[in-house]
């Protein structure tokens, strides 16, 4: 019988792709001409630099992308959150005055760990520890450093690192980190689009999560002079029901306060409303807590970043399933006649 590493084997595949930390410093260098490069041409450029041979270009992980190409994507990925690059346009990458400082240290490799440094990363990393931390059976994974993450559970090549958990542990745990980040990035990409991008967004949310009822009605309403409503989900066909909507598209350092809860209320009693909900990409204070728990016409739900990005993935507004993996037992039933 096999040890423990042996029982974790299904999850290792060997290869001789460089790391994603040692794929991060050539990004930086191959950017250091400050020209705007879309990923497929980065890649490129990438992998000359550093010479890559035909055998590791040719390397694919499951899906059948190459696997430079997808550690490459992955580099480019945490150095935008950090900071380090700038999105100017979807899918084009250019370097920032931060990542130039990176680069002319001359590395060899660049680190998860590393990049620690910068506080928009440290800012990343607290809020995914956050969502796995508030959610069922989640645990920290291994950084890059010791995981050569391809987008796949399957190629999860740390896995011996822990032979105390089961293999169906770490994939659910493996899980559980995707999600995080996912929620996390979508967050942020809802603070970067426009204000009326994202009054629509939650609208849809809501809708999608059957506030609307089988005959009711959304309507979007965010205008200057909107009197503190940006949108209403008529809940039947008569439109006797209704729930109001509030959104914020706040940056993290501005959350929202107890006056902006009131002037929400001084709105739902305008119109003689008994049902709420304010939205926001930021917090909420204790005070605005405060203030919606003690209105006393109604109900005011009050739904935060960390919040409204878990529900977009819950009910798959914003988002796409982008893997699905299918584990076997055996059928002990097949197996009844030879007993």
């Amino acid at each position: 019988m096999g040890g423990p590493q042996d029982s974790y084997s299904f999850l290792m595949v060997p290869d001789n792709t460089p790391t994603i930390d040692q794929f991060r410093p050539a990004v930086l260098r191959v950017l250091a001409d400050g020209q705007e490069r879309r990923l497929t041409e980065l890649g490129d450029d990438v992998a000359k630099y550093m010479g890559l041979s035909p055998e590791v270009i040719a390397e694919t992980v499951p899906s059948g992308q190459p696997r430079y190409r997808n550690r490459i994507a992955w580099a480019c990925s945490s150095f935008a959150q950090a900071g380090l690059v700038l999105r100017p346009k979807r899918g084009r990458y250019v370097i920032s005055d931060d990542g130039r400082q990176v680069d002319a240290r001359s590395l060899a490799e660049y680190t998860e760990k590393d990049m620690l440094e910068w506080p928009k990363w440290r800012q990343y990393q607290n809020e995914i520890r956050e969502r796995k931390s508030s959610g069922s059976a989640a645990v920290d994974l291994p950084t890059s450093s010791d995981v050569r993450n391809e987008g796949t559970l399957a190629e999860w090549e740390g896995a011996s690192a822990n032979p105390t958990k089961s293999p169906l542990e770490m994939v659910e745990d493996a899980r559980a980190d995707w999600n995080a980040k996912v929620s996390t990035d979508l967050r942020q990409r809802l603070q970067d689009s426009t204000p009326v991008f994202f009054e629509r967004a939650v609208i849809e949310l809501l809708w999608t999560m059957g506030y609307g009822g089988v005959h009711g009605q959304k309507q979007h309403l965010g205008r200057s002079n909107d009197g503190g409503v940006d949108g209403v989900i008529r809940e039947d066909a008569l439109g006797l029901g209704k729930v109001y909507v509030q959104a914020k598209r706040y940056a993290d350092s501005n959350s929202v306060g107890n006056g902006e809860i009131r002037n929400f209320i001084g709105a739902l009693d305008s119109r003689g409303a008994n049902k709420g909900v304010f939205i926001t990409t930021s917090r909420f204070t204790n005070g605005a807590v405060e203030a919606a728990a003690n209105y006393r016409h109604g109900t005011i739900v009050l739904i935060d970043g960390v919040k409204l990005s878990a529900l977009m993935l819950d009910y798959g507004v914003a988002v796409q399933k982008a893997h699905e993996i299918t584990l076997y037992e055996l059928d002990e039933d097949f197996f009844e006649e030879d007993q």
